[in-house]
């Protein structure tokens, strides 16, 4: 038994070392890591001198997984592009990220980062926002000959757009799913929870503009708060300001229901009268069921 063992840890070892090759050394302060920070330092000020003398006379750039080589002179005229069509280019480590200097044994020097590009594109007023993971390689020379972005190209996508007219749906003014909306603000002034119950998905959300950005809650939650409402009013009624816009989306293949109106209310209380306009936002999954009610409107007018 003691042989099997000493013979199973023997194996143990044996597949350890196995696992573990070292395969250089990874540096969180070098020269190439200083020519990377150059590097967009001259791009945010368009300086294409500096920006070429840190670059192989060809460079591979590969954007996404899609490649392609082009000469030194090529990537520097992109410059006049990003100049051209974007103001305050700002582009800086995406911390708490921070940059590495890997000096492969098997694939030379490499260099990892992670950053924020930030700008206004001045045709269209669109704001880039954008993180980019960069990987870039060096040549015996010690010059930047490859550089790989991978971001998500959605900004991009609008920017190029932003020129023409596009679609995304249409627009209705009847629809079935405004009278849906109608019927469940008919059943908010009833003060009837179990009829309102009844217009929106199991798993609904509510949200309104004095909640945190992206902050919602469930049907429990927003029923306790409706009836604490109820309770505290006498006869509530909505007064609709305008029509309703049924829109549907292509893009997200969804429906949303915007409307308008002023909910009129007494409290109890004191006897005071409230008006408060009120936007409501409602959103509907493929069974006709409200998944999403937004509601905008200013607390000042509860005070």
């Amino acid at each position: 038994m003691k042989k099997l063992s000493i013979l199973f840890l023997m194996v143990f070892l044996m597949a350890s070392s196995y696992a573990q090759k070292k395969n250089g050394t990874v540096y969180i302060e070098h020269p190439d890591l200083d020519k990377v920070s150059q590097l967009w330092a001259a791009f945010e000020i368009g300086d294409k001198d500096a920006f070429g003398a840190l670059l192989a006379d060809s460079v591979r750039i590969d954007r996404n997984g899609r490649f392609f080589f082009q000469p030194k002179a090529e990537v520097v005229k992109s410059l006049d592009w990003w100049a051209k069509e974007f103001e305050n280019l700002k582009v800086v480590t995406d911390t708490p990220a921070y940059a590495d200097a890997i000096d492969y044994d098997e694939g030379g020097m490499w260099v990892q980062d992670w950053m924020k590009m930030t700008g206004t594109h001045t045709k269209s007023g669109i704001n880039l926002n954008l993180r980019v993971h960069h990987l870039y390689s060096f040549n015996d020379d010690g010059k930047i000959s490859s550089i790989h972005y991978y971001y998500n190209n959605d900004v991009f996508e609008a920017i190029n757009t932003s020129g023409g007219t596009i679609e995304n749906g249409k627009v209705y003014i009847q629809h079935a799913y405004i009278n849906v909306v109608r019927k469940a603000v008919n059943a908010y002034c009833a003060k009837d929870l179990v009829a309102l119950e009844g217009f929106y998905a199991e798993d609904a959300r509510f949200s309104n503009s004095t909640m945190k950005w992206r902050e919602s809650i469930g049907w429990d939650e927003v029923a306790k708060s409706w009836q604490a409402f109820f309770d505290k009013t006498d006869e509530i009624s909505f007064e609709q300001i305008g029509y309703p816009d049924c829109v549907y989306y292509a893009k997200n293949d969804g429906y949303n229901v915007y409307s308008w109106w002023i909910l009129h209310t007494t409290m109890k209380e004191d006897g005071k009268k409230i008006a408060l306009p009120i936007m409501l936002s409602t959103s509907f999954d493929k069974d006709g069921k409200i998944d999403y009610d937004m509601a905008y409107y200013s607390s000042n007018h509860m005070e």
